[in-house]
């Protein structure tokens, strides 16, 4: 568990020679001799060498943070919560926990309106505002002059609302509308490059969804629907955004697909990218880590790092999740079975699955590191506390936040982490 101290780690990252220095290197020198090729040889060393030493290594900075401050039963962590970051002031607004019995002993689900601030004077957080209703399972995007907080869920309904958040010590905190979405969204993903912002997945309607929205807030007065993306719908799946080529490129990785009346239930397995300029999308990797074993992003965050890479935080264990929720859609598809027995099977099913110590459920400790230009997984770092679904994360990589989140089904952690991540 990580201690009241910041600790510093080193990863290797992957090297590689552009194309384009190669044909300016082709085209520059002659080939001919030995001195050509030496000089040649020379060139390539010493350009590999630079990008090396630009590219081959990432500190990452961490800071817990305290949960002074925290009240009742926020005092036992929430998952799904609404975040901003907006200039070094840290928001954390609703989220969702089990505060009393889990929900196969008849616990309920409680959904929270409280808006915090982390007080850095004080060392403590404090509440300075509500929500207009008790809500979770939204997205929460910066954008030039702000955030936004985007769709989720009450405890009876979706939502399509968007709100733009601002902050400062001297005007406090404002909540101003914002066009909202053309559906309710809950427990989909959401990202942002400069202007523009992207929401994807999650359910639509109360439906799973392979839906893709965008707008940008510079230009735009309402949203608008770019084209799905291919396979199985994904629920809490993780959205990624860079600019690349004069072009933005959107990420989708992770997510599940709980099953419906005629496929049983999936999960994703494929990372996928759209061009907003060709409107297309495409597949590009597998999610396997460098020992090429297929790894899940379901329930995990993301940030972008320098235009090029995508790190992925936490997210739950690919063959428990996948073997859990297929045993329980199996169950509620047997016909053989009254109801009160199924009744009965699940409740046996889920005494055992939701009792298990944190240490069953195996949820990612590693920071997994996806490289949009060769298409390769590393890890940046590995720590205990990363094991969540459902944090929220907010912030750029000169400072972040992994906020609270899911230890395993039914508990969450009161603990926020501040982050950075310096390249060498």
């Amino acid at each position: 568990m990580f201690k009241n101290k910041k600790k510093i780690v080193k990863s290797e990252m992957y090297k590689s020679l552009t194309k384009s220095t190669l044909s300016l290197l082709h085209h520059s020198i002659p080939l001919g001799g030995v001195r050509g090729r030496l000089a040649l040889v020379f060139l390539l060393a010493l350009t590999s060498c630079t990008e090396t030493q630009k590219e081959q290594s990432m500190k990452m900075n961490i800071t817990v943070l305290t949960t002074q401050g925290l009240e009742g039963d926020l005092q036992k962590g929430v998952s799904a919560a609404y975040a901003a970051l907006i200039d070094d002031n840290l928001l954390v607004a609703g989220g969702c926990n089990f505060p009393d019995k889990l929900g196969f002993e008849g616990g309920k689900k409680v959904f929270y309106d409280e808006i915090l601030l982390f007080n850095k004077t004080q060392n403590q957080w404090q509440t300075i505002g509500k929500l207009l209703e008790a809500a979770a399972y939204g997205a929460s995007v910066a954008i030039p002059d702000g955030y936004l907080w985007i769709g989720g869920q009450t405890a009876t309904n979706s939502l399509a609302n968007c709100y733009k958040v601002q902050y400062s010590k001297e005007k406090a905190l404002t909540l101003t509308d914002f066009p909202a979405l053309p559906e309710p969204l809950d427990n989909f993903a959401g990202a942002s490059v400069g202007s523009k912002v992207f929401v994807a997945g999650g359910n639509a309607s109360g439906k799973a969804s392979n839906k893709v929205f965008y707008i940008d807030v510079a230009t735009d007065k309402e949203w608008k629907q770019l084209p799905d993306f291919s396979g199985d719908a994904r629920v809490q799946p993780v959205l990624a955004a860079i600019e690349k080529d004069n072009d933005t490129l959107l990420y989708v990785l992770g997510g599940f697909f709980g099953g419906d009346a005629t496929k049983t239930p999936t999960m994703s397995e494929k990372v996928l990218a759209f061009s907003l300029k060709q409107q297309q999308w495409h597949e590009v990797a597998l999610q396997e880590n460098p020992n090429k074993e297929i790894f899940s992003l379901t329930g995990a965050t993301a940030l972008a790092i320098d235009n090029r890479y995508i790190a992925c935080f936490g997210g739950v264990n690919h063959s428990l999740f996948i073997n859990t929720i297929t045993d329980l859609y199996h169950l509620g598809k047997d016909t053989s079975l009254t109801d009160e027995q199924r009744k009965q099977k699940n409740y046996d099913y889920m005494s055992h699955y939701m009792t298990q110590p944190i240490a069953y459920y195996k949820f990612n400790q590693e920071c997994y590191l996806f490289d949009t230009h060769t298409k390769q997984w590393s890890v940046l770092d590995t720590q205990p506390d990363f094991a969540r679904a459902g944090a929220t994360l907010v912030g750029t990589p000169s400072e972040f936040y992994l906020i609270q989140g899911e230890l395993k089904p039914g508990v969450r952690s009161p603990k926020t982490y501040k982050l950075k991540i310096l390249s060498n």
